[in-house]
């Protein structure tokens, strides 16, 4: 009875969704359903189409990004450094937008990790150089990623459209369940996710009728197509001069600069995504000619948030629902 009940709670948050695209975040209805499963509810902070979360690590304030495109939770240097963190050289590497960025990193244990209010415990994290992104169009620095380790093993849910982060201790009984039932009940579309160990947490994809993937990255604030991917699909390239040169960094030290592709159809999953500009960039890409299984680009936040995504970390599902609502605001946003 108790699951059906959450079933239709989950269901009227989802048919009502009554935020403004880009005001402030709401309680909804799902909120109070995970709440009463456990889950500990945190607002993010947002700044641009990025978010953040507020953190304390062994006592010390940070701001991270949440980021599912990040396999290993992320600290700058400076501030493991400031900690006294005993940290040993690691054998993992790290990849960013631009491909691989790094190899033996040095990595520790933060014996205290919260999360707002949420006491996490104890978390191992990797040490970044973070310096170069200086915050620019921030506001505040920022002090690393929260990546798809610290969010699986919390079984966290996000809410990309209302800009809510629920997590819920790894030894408490999963919601993905009933989660699940109540989304797909409320109209969303149900997407598996499949982790690449150096690409990230991926989803199938369709642009104008070719096969591929995309990586589903909440640390990207734009969806990014690949310049290899889309050759020969006959989309429209725009001119600098109709957006103006775009530019994302890349933990990798890169700045990617983008220009923008219309594409005719996209599918994630069985989702249908409505015709509309994207930015583009020269993204790594298989040297031999990829024919199955291309790598399409990354899912960003924009398109994440304008199709009221929530991924459940714990279950690797990304939920996806189209409302005109949001998508007329959106047009008329010039998104």
């Amino acid at each position: 009875m108790r699951k059906n009940l959450l079933g239709f709670v989950f269901a009227a948050a989802i048919a009502c969704t009554c935020a403004p695209v880009f005001g402030a975040p709401k309680v909804s209805s799902l909120a109070g359903a995970l709440i009463e499963e456990g889950y500990t509810p945190l607002t993010l902070k947002r700044a641009g189409n990025e978010f953040y979360v507020s953190c304390k690590l062994n006592g010390r304030p940070a701001s991270l990004i949440v980021d599912t495109g990040a396999a290993r939770t992320l600290i700058g240097s400076g501030l493991l450094k400031s900690l006294g963190l005993p940290l040993t050289k690691g054998e993992e590497n790290v990849y960013g937008m631009m491909g691989w960025a790094g190899k033996n990193i040095k990595a520790g244990e933060i014996k205290d990790f919260q999360v707002g209010p949420y006491q996490a415990g104890a978390h191992s994290v990797s040490a970044w150089d973070f310096s170069y992104f200086g915050g620019a169009g921030r506001g505040s620095s920022m002090d690393g990623l929260l990546g798809i380790d610290f969010l699986h093993r919390h079984q966290a849910v996000i809410d990309c459209f209302r800009m809510h982060l629920f997590l819920k201790p790894p030894s408490a009984p999963s919601a993905s369940a009933t989660l699940s039932a109540g989304l797909r009940a409320g109209g969303c579309t149900e997407i598996p996710m499949t982790p690449i160990s150096h690409r990230g947490l991926t989803v199938p994809a369709r642009i104008n009728g070719r096969s591929g993937y995309f990586v589903v990255d909440t640390g990207a604030a734009h969806t990014l197509l690949s310049q290899n991917a889309i050759a020969g699909l006959n989309m429209r390239l725009a001119s600098p001069t109709s957006f103006g040169k775009l530019g994302a960094p890349d933990v990798g030290k890169h700045m990617i600069v983008l220009q923008m592709a219309y594409f005719a159809t996209m599918e994630i999953g069985s989702f249908s995504v409505p015709p509309q500009w994207v930015g583009v960039a020269d993204l790594p890409h298989s040297k031999s000619g990829e024919t199955e299984n291309v790598f399409f680009g990354y899912l960003g936040h924009d398109l994440l948030a304008c199709y009221v995504g929530i991924i459940d970390c714990a279950a690797l599902r990304l939920f996806l629902r189209f409302d005109p609502v949001i998508d007329a605001a959106r047009r008329r946003s010039g998104g």
